[in-house]
Parts: structure tokens; sequence; C-alpha cells
């Protein structure tokens, strides 16, 4: 099976954030108010299929209604320009992503995005080349729905059941109508830097930082970190890894052994292992691993950016120790 490990959003997109002031390294930087959802209801449920890994929805941006990936890796919304080439482009940067290759990325506005029973108006997005998804996935996608879209909500996502559940939230997070209280076994502390969630973890005793990652089909662990942490991964084979762009590059894949997330143990996720020093370079913090399709299929998340919590709610219970 051909893993695109991240809807490289998080890998490059990031660093096409937007500013109107004087571009650093072709790149400009934007820091821009969390776009306003208009939802006339406190919880608004949104079944998803599977393109492998890829939790996909539908949505309409303008007149144009299709395929969307629900990305939290990505920072915002981000639209395929197969689809969009016709949009008026603001501005343009080069970006480069972690299979080495360099991408155009145009700043676009777009009057409508529409998903269920939630709208929002004038948007900006990124308008890049997403070819190489459809490809491997050979689905139509229209573009990526990236976190800040859904920074409004507190998000449940359930992939054994299929369904995103978003709850509105106030002011200082708490759900306007409480979601079903069950027995979640895992409560972590997440950060939110630049519309993008990470939270730390632990392998073979080291604490890492790892990144939270929907649009990631599988998760990943940076070849630079300490050699006792790789030591805990059973190396299964090699894989190639695609981006967003055109690139692609051989990677290791395994299994961990021995990872943590807070005091409990998540053992046997699939990894991928590659240098992910590009992505700590655009954020300027250290990212050491990524959080994808493995860590959601353990249990029900639920992730409230306001109250920087993350729940892992285990579908099966001995998973945690």
């Amino acid at each position: 099976m051909k893993f695109l490990p991240f809807v490289f959003s998080f890998l490059f997109l990031t660093q096409g954030q937007w500013h109107d002031a004087t571009p650093k390294e072709g790149i400009f930087l934007m820091s821009t108010a969390d776009p306003i959802a208009i939802c006339d209801l406190d919880v608004v449920t949104i079944p998803f299929k599977r393109a492998g890994r890829l939790l996909i929805i539908e949505a309409q941006v303008d007149a144009l209604r299709g395929n969307f990936i629900f990305d939290t890796g990505a920072p915002y919304l981000v639209l395929n320009r197969t689809y969009f080439r016709n949009y008026k482009k603001r501005k343009s940067a080069t970006a480069k992503g972690v299979t080495g290759e360099s991408n155009l990325i145009d700043l676009v506005k777009v009057d409508s995005l529409k998903l269920k029973n939630i709208s929002y108006a004038g948007l900006n997005a990124d308008l890049v080349n997403l070819g190489e998804i459809e490809n491997v996935r050979g689905i139509k996608v229209l573009g990526l729905l990236g976190l800040n879209l859904f920074k409004g909500f507190e998000i449940e996502i359930d992939v054994r059941n299929s369904v995103l559940k978003l709850y509105k939230i106030d002011e200082d997070g708490n759900c306007i109508k409480a979601p079903p209280t069950f027995e979640c076994e895992i409560t972590q502390t997440i950060g939110v830097f630049d519309n993008t969630i990470f939270t730390e973890c632990y392998i073979g005793g080291k604490k890492l930082r790892f990144g939270f990652d929907t649009g990631a089909e599988t998760n990943a662990l940076n070849s630079r970190v300490n050699k006792k942490v790789l030591e805990t991964i059973s190396i299964t084979g090699r894989r190639s890894l695609s981006g967003v762009g055109e690139g692609n590059v051989e990677i290791l894949f395994g299994r961990m052994n021995d990872f943590k997330i807070g005091n409990n143990s998540i053992l046997g996720m699939q990894t991928l292992i590659t240098n992910l020093d590009g992505i700590s370079d655009v954020y300027g913090t250290q990212i050491d691993g990524m959080l994808g399709f493995d860590f959601l299929n353990k249990g029900v998340v639920r992730v409230n950016c306001k109250k920087k919590t993350l729940k892992l709610c285990l579908f099966d219970k001995f998973s945690s120790e």
C-alpha cells in the first residue's frame, strides 16, 4: 500500500502564510484572525468517507461542490489548483516540501465555504497542486479543510463510525451543548502554534514533541531523534513518501513498540521515519514526529483548542497501560 503520510499542508503550506509586508526569503508570513463560522446549531454531525486513510468530507467552495480532506495539519483552507486555477492570484510564493521539491503557492480569496450546516464568508486560501493525492487515491480532491476552520468548536473524531462531530464552544472553550459523557482514558495538554496542534509524547523514555495531523495516513518520526528512540522501532520496510508537489523520497517504515502519551502506553502503531528538520525550520521549533491515522484509529479523539486539551477514548481498553 502506498501511503501519503502527510497531506503535506503541514509540511510546506504553513510556509505559505501571507502578509502584506516585505517577503522574507520568498515567503509571505501572516497572522490573521480565525474565520467566523456561521452556524445555527450547537452540534453539527458530519459523516465522512475514507480514501485509503484520508478522511473525506463533502463541502462547497463558491459554486463548486466535492471532496475535501479533513486535515488538522493544514493551518487553513487549501484549494487544488486544478479546479480553482482561474481565481485571481493575490500573491505567490515558493515553498519547499519534506521530499525536497519546490512548490508554487498562490494566495486566492473565495466568497464562501459551506460545510454541512456551517458556512464561512470571504476566506483566504492557498492554491496548490494536489494531483499526487488524486493519482494515488483515485478520487477528485478539491482541497484541504485546515485547523483554523474548526477552532470555534470542540472537535470529536470517530474513525470507527466514520463521523466528525463539532460542538460549538463559548469564549472559555465550554461546549454550548455538552457532548455525551463517556470515559476518556487519555487527557493530554496541547499547544496551538500557527494553527497547528502540538503535544508531548514519550518514546524510549525520551520526551518528544509531536504534531497532530488528521491528514497524515500514518504516524511519522524524525530520523534525527535520539538513537535510543530509534532503537525502540521495529523496522518493517521502505516506502515512497509523496508530498503535495511532485517529489518523493524513500523512507523507513516501522512499528512503535514503546510509545507513551501522558502515563499511557499505546503499542504497535505504524510509523514512518524520515527527516523532519525542514518542518522544524519553518516553525522555529523542534518537531520530533506526527500523530496521524494510526493514532486516530485507537479511539474517539476530542480536541478543544481553546482549552488546549486532547482526549482519547480508546476503542480497545487493553491498548493503554
